[in-house]
């Protein structure tokens, strides 16, 4: 059992204080107005509060597939909490990033014992995260259910057991349906456990691994099934995300390629992306208006993920290096600045507004320069942060190598790798909160390795 760090409590109490003081300064209704989607998201639990199962707020005969159930459930029953007051969603997500910084401490102190504190801090005041808490984003629930799933995998890592498979089963299910991005992983559930038992040398044999991780696939498939079959139901097949959250997606990485092969703004990549989709949609003439909305969006989301297909090596390679600059670069300032109404720009709305394509790296560094003295301190306290986290994770990386960590090196990496690729190539600090705590745990294990190293280097001098 690990004790908590008499240090964690004054953690706790800064954290508050900061908190609180985010609450009071931030403009009324901020945390609504500045969510990413945050009204897709809202109206889901208004919805849920006036009619009490999932369909739409106008109209509760039809039902609503566009976003999953579970941060809807959370928001609902906040509400329901506080009254109707949003503010109660957002001191909901600061407790669920407090936990997630619990236990983040927990998974660091038993790798590195009384170093947990560090963990604990360099989550709960990450800016990214800090900034996304005070907005009415999912984010902050899918980085609470991605990180206790994590914890279970490295108790799976330490001790293959029948009950931790149960939970990683539940919980990751549980993931799915806060956000479905994480659907692709449940299928890897039984070659996960089977290398973790091969790097661990357990004595367990690979049918145990294998049974344990076909029981986690089960329980997963039956958490999200329901949701699965309340959208088959509407007409869009047995998915936890519909065809038209697809369209979006695909339509978004293949702009960002376009723009890369045709050195184009977003804004132009995006015209001419559009342009080349009602071409497609006008070959299919009349048969197009007799088809139903659930088989247009279909068509449209295979016509995207076909096209990404298109593209050669060379843009391809570009768009992923560009795409892992913006997911592992990015300082995740730019909810902070909207939070409390800061005129910093977006390097986004940079990219969209040149008359070319722009990297992201120079889309921030081109925001920086006509922003406000605070904007700046606030963005640049926010990429230090990011830079010395990676560097230290890098030496972490090298570190467990090493020492010879497999399995825990395997999980860590494993779950970053996942969501990087996912990502594909609009990479940003939104995508990379699931794998914060990773990075982090990462980054502790190389600063508290390399001070290790250098004392023993000084007392032996």
């Amino acid at each position: 059992m690990i004790i908590m760090h008499r240090y964690v409590y004054m953690v706790g109490a800064i954290y508050i204080l900061i908190n609180a003081i985010l609450l009071v300064i931030a403009p009324y209704d901020v945390h609504l107005a500045q969510g990413a989607d945050a009204g897709s998201w809202y109206m889901p639990a208004l919805a849920l509060l006036k009619h009490g199962s999932f369909v739409t707020l106008s109209d509760p005969a039809v039902l609503q597939t566009y976003r999953p159930p579970l941060y809807p459930m959370y928001e609902a029953f906040m509400l329901y909490v506080g009254d109707g007051n949003i503010v109660s969603i957002i001191i909901g997500q600061i407790i669920l990033l407090w936990l997630v910084g619990i236990i983040t401490y927990k998974i660091v102190e038993n790798i590195l014992p009384k170093k947990g504190v560090a963990g604990l801090v360099l989550v709960v005041f990450n800016p990214n995260a800090l900034g996304t808490a005070h907005l009415v984003q999912s984010d902050i629930l899918y980085m609470f259910m991605v990180t206790v799933t994590l914890y279970y995998l490295l108790q799976y890592a330490n001790k293959g057991d029948f009950k931790l498979s149960l939970m990683i089963g539940l919980l990751f299910g549980l993931a799915c349906l806060v956000r479905p991005s994480g659907q692709y992983l449940i299928p890897l559930f039984p070659l996960i456990y089977i290398i973790i038992g091969i790097l661990k040398k357990s004595n367990q044999s690979f049918a145990i691994h294998l049974f344990y991780g076909l029981l986690s696939v089960i329980i997963s498939i039956a958490v999200v099934f329901p949701w699965a079959q309340h959208n088959a139901s509407a007409g869009w097949g047995h998915n936890l995300a519909t065809s038209k959250i697809e369209t979006i997606y695909f339509r978004d990485n293949v702009i960002y390629l376009e723009s890369i092969l045709g050195n184009k703004s977003l804004n132009d990549a995006g015209k001419e992306v559009s342009k080349n989709e009602q071409d497609y949609i006008s070959s299919y003439a009349d048969k197009w208006l007799r088809m139903s909305e659930q088989d247009r969006s279909l068509v449209i989301a295979s016509y995207y993920k076909r096209q990404l297909f298109t593209y050669d090596y060379k843009t391809i390679t570009i768009g992923f290096i560009d795409s892992w600059i913006g997911l592992f670069g990015a300082g995740g300032a730019a909810n902070l600045h909207n939070l409390l109404a800061l005129d910093g720009g977006r390097s986004v709305q940079v990219m969209a507004d040149s008359e070319e394509h722009v990297s992201r790296f120079n889309a921030v560094l081109s925001t920086l320069l006509g922003s406000d003295l605070i904007t700046i301190v606030i963005s640049s306290l926010s990429f230090i942060y990011v830079i010395i986290l990676r560097i230290f994770g890098l030496v972490g990386l090298i570190k467990m190598i090493k020492n010879k960590e497999y399995s825990l090196l395997f999980v860590l990496i494993g779950i970053i790798t996942y969501f990087v690729l996912i990502a594909l190539f609009v990479g940003n600090s939104r995508y990379r909160l699931p794998i914060e705590p990773a990075l982090i745990i990462m980054a502790v294990y190389g600063f508290s390795t390399l001070i290790r190293s250098r004392r023993r280097t000084d007392g032996f001098q």
